[in-house]
């Protein structure tokens, strides 16, 4: 491999540009090499922005002609299915936001191939990449070890809609409409689903599926949906351990601002983080209270001021280059479907159907 790691992307819209592009172009071992983009202008326009030199109509040409080290392909999910596959065979490193697919088998398929072709595929969880994120998570797994705390009793999510933009700037374009291609069709929604059930899931897997991972990712262990109440505004699950976690959705609208807070309660303290927006480049908060001994202790450590998305992307060139672990496999974002697939059986049966 070349001293830089020579990268190829697939789609220049608003998260390929804003949340990847322009993080990729800031790290000195990058090289950006090719872009493919279905619209010809704005293709150019991007590549001149970031110093890319060759520009391609569809993955496949930059695939068979580009020499790259890896591929960033940020593309709307339903089409991973279709595009992934060729990157993966074609023995390349490969980075797709979330969710890894529609449905839950694809996701396996996608996961298999990886596994087959021994190449990294990370699933863009970002938040797993915030400096407040990593430290709850060495916290958690202390007090678990040490059991000085008690134990996991209770985690609790809140998570309502909010400004997730925080005033980033407008992604450039020439003003073209995205071409559609006969070989890349969406991937259908699950069958057992009907239409107005298939759009419930299809919303919570596009906008609630970080929530669903990275409690995962805090507490080091999986969990199963209990009960959704009718209203879809909170479930409830229960994880292996035996621990209850509670996620609360959108029981209010942040309009101007974001508020997405995790609390993990020990038996006797908790652990509490709260996560940035996506495009907010700062770090998020951990909030520590300790009741064991004879004197309470409530602290606040400051983090780092990283930005979720460019620790991402340097730590998805550390697997690439290095063969550090990959910090969101495959395997795991596969079971933010399952967990999802939970949810919206529980919220039907709730609801009586």
């Amino acid at each position: 491999m070349a001293k830089k790691v020579r990268m190829g992307f697939v789609g220049a819209g608003l998260m390929g540009q804003l949340a990847h592009l322009a993080n990729y172009a800031v790290l000195p071992d990058v090289e950006l090499v090719a872009l493919a983009e279905g619209r010809r202008k704005t293709a150019e326009v991007v590549a001149a922005r970031y110093g890319i030199d060759r520009t391609y109509p569809n993955h496949r040409e930059m695939l068979a002609d580009a020499r790259l080290d890896a591929v960033v392909a940020v593309l709307p999910y339903r089409l991973h299915h279709a595009v992934v596959p060729d990157i993966l065979n074609a023995s390349k490193p490969c980075l797709t936001e979330k969710p890894i697919a529609v449905r839950a088998e694809t996701g396996r398929r996608l996961a298999e191939l990886a596994r087959k072709r021994g190449v990294v595929y990370q699933i863009g969880y970002n938040k797993r990449s915030d400096p407040a994120s990593q430290y709850a998570k060495r916290l958690i797994g202390e007090w678990r070890a040490s059991a000085e705390f008690g134990p996991l009793r209770y985690a609790r999510v809140e998570m309502p809609p909010g400004d997730w933009m925080q005033q980033a700037e407008p992604p450039l374009s020439a003003g073209e409409k995205q071409p559609t291609y006969k070989d890349q069709q969406g991937e259908p929604m699950p069958e057992w689903m009907d239409k107005k059930t298939q759009g419930l899931y299809n919303t919570f897997i596009n906008y609630y599926v970080h929530q669903l991972n990275l409690l995962r990712y805090l507490l080091g262990e999986d969990y199963r949906v209990r009960y959704a109440d009718p209203a879809g505004l909170t479930f409830s699950a229960t994880t292996d351990t035996g621990a209850t976690a509670t996620f609360e959705m959108a029981a209010y609208h942040c309009r101007d601002h974001w508020e997405e807070t995790y609390t993990v309660c020990f038996e006797k303290g908790y652990i509490r983080v709260e996560v940035p927006a996506p495009m907010a480049r700062q770090a998020g908060r951990v909030k520590v209270y300790k009741g064991a001994g004879d004197v309470t202790v409530c602290e606040a450590p400051l983090m780092k001021s990283r930005w979720s998305m460019r620790e991402q992307a340097r730590r998805f060139i550390e697997s690439v280059r290095d063969g550090r672990p990959n910090v969101s496999p495959p395997e795991d974002a596969v079971k933010d479907l399952e967990v999802a697939e939970q949810y919206v059986r529980c919220l039907l049966a709730s609801r009586g159907g």
